[in-house]
């Protein structure tokens, strides 16, 4: 398992959820009928082989969006899905070291069955899994409040289980409901004695825009503080709770793919910082991932340029961004395992910060080299090493022990 003795631990894998096969027996009684309308409108997309897809498809049930044109020649009407970087059979293009041949096929039972979740872990050093769901997030584009609340529900009864078959190695996120944080505080308190659960995760921004300083949020950053839990900001590309550049780049997946994750991060970072959440809160540890980490020294450097220039427009802020990123202890980052740049970032950032972050199973990961691309880092000391692939995961998840 482990890489040369070092504790591994992945602050970004994620289950594939299926809602119309799984959710089926966690459904709340008062929903069923609801549920039962969608997995029908799920399961009559599948047999069509347009995908079962609630978000980031042109055919999803709840919120469809073309996020597939090509590049040069916009009009692409689809003949190269966007999700074609889940569904992988055979071997996969190394997009990180292109030069090492390709990458081995993900199995996507890894999503549903155990066994080969540890098999894949174990191929790849991982001590531990931290599981985040794909598309769960996205049911906050519901009409119905209610409705949104009672699938997260479901979700977590049904990861839940799943993890709790090996609760040493998987561990998973309770989703925070943005539009109704009053329920979200209740259902992070339902499951605050299971330790399998170990931190909240939440949208980069929310619903309508919804900044990570809004005023409606501070229950749950509070509730996070008195029990002790990170909150665990992770990205998705061109679906709800939609991300800066997803209406604005033509629906092009280079640049949507490309850039939104990234911008996406620059704005979560921006509002926990310069609106203070982490000053509010001194106890609170958050983290952002999936977002890319090799533009946090430049993003660094605008954001207190920006404090200097003008600290009106930031007025409960006290000190540098830079030294919030780099020194309170409060805040971490998840890396992309294959960036160029990731030894100037540890230069820039510190060793501290950073986290051990693949994407796996989704297409585009480095997995199973993700681990090794890290290790195998020659500018790079052991000490940042250790720390970046596990050490500092268990200081943010103080519930996972090994």
């Amino acid at each position: 398992m482990a890489w040369n003795g070092w504790t591994v631990v992945d602050m970004d894998s994620h289950v594939r959820e299926e809602p119309a096969k799984i959710y089926g027996d966690y459904i709340d009684a008062d929903y069923r009928d609801k549920f039962a309308r969608m997995k029908h409108a799920l399961d009559s997309n599948a047999e069509k082989g347009v995908g079962a897809a609630i978000a980031s498809s042109r055919y999803a049930v709840v919120a469809p969006i073309v996020s597939d044109n090509p590049m040069g020649d916009h009009d692409g009407f689809g003949s190269v899905g966007r999700e074609f970087i889940l569904q992988h059979t055979g071997g996969r293009r190394n997009f990180g070291r292109p030069e090492r041949g390709e990458l081995r096929a993900i199995d996507q039972s890894v999503s549903w069955d155990y066994k080969a979740r540890l098999q894949g872990m174990d191929d790849s050093h991982v001590d531990v899994d931290v599981i985040f769901p794909t598309h769960v997030s996205s049911y906050c584009a519901l009409h119905d409040i209610g409705f949104e609340s009672a699938l997260y529900r479901a979700y977590h009864r049904w990861v839940h289980d799943f993890s709790a078959q090996a609760p040493d190695r998987l561990k998973w996120t309770v989703v925070a409901s943005m539009r109704d944080p009053l329920e979200a505080c209740e259902e992070i308190r339902r499951w605050a004695e299971d330790k399998t659960m170990v931190g909240i995760y939440m949208p980069p921004n929310g619903p309508n825009n919804m900044l990570l300083d809004d005023p409606a949020l501070m229950p749950i950053y509070q509730v996070a503080q008195d029990l002790d839990l990170p909150i665990l900001i992770h990205g998705g590309t061109a679906r709800p709770p939609y991300q800066p550049g997803t209406f604005d780049l033509q629906g092009t997946w280079f640049l949507q793919h490309g850039l939104s994750n990234p911008w996406a991060g620059m704005a979560s970072m921006g509002a926990l910082v310069g609106g203070a959440v982490l000053s509010r809160f001194p106890r609170l540890r958050v983290a952002v991932v999936e977002t890319a980490a090799g533009w946090l020294p430049s993003v660094l450097d605008r954001f207190d340029a920006h404090y200097i220039m003008s600290p009106g427009h930031v007025p409960m802020l006290k000190q540098m961004p830079s030294e919030i990123v780099r020194k309170s202890g409060q805040y971490f980052h998840g890396i992309d395992t294959w960036e160029s740049t990731l030894d100037y970032v540890v230069q820039r950032v510190g060793e501290d910060v950073l986290l051990f972050a693949s994407d796996w199973p989704h297409g585009d990961t480095a997995w199973p080299e993700a681990v090794s691309q890290v290790a195998e880092w020659e500018t790079i000391t052991d000490t940042a090493k250790r720390k970046i692939l596990g050490e500092n995961a268990l200081r943010l998840c103080n519930r996972i022990t090994v």
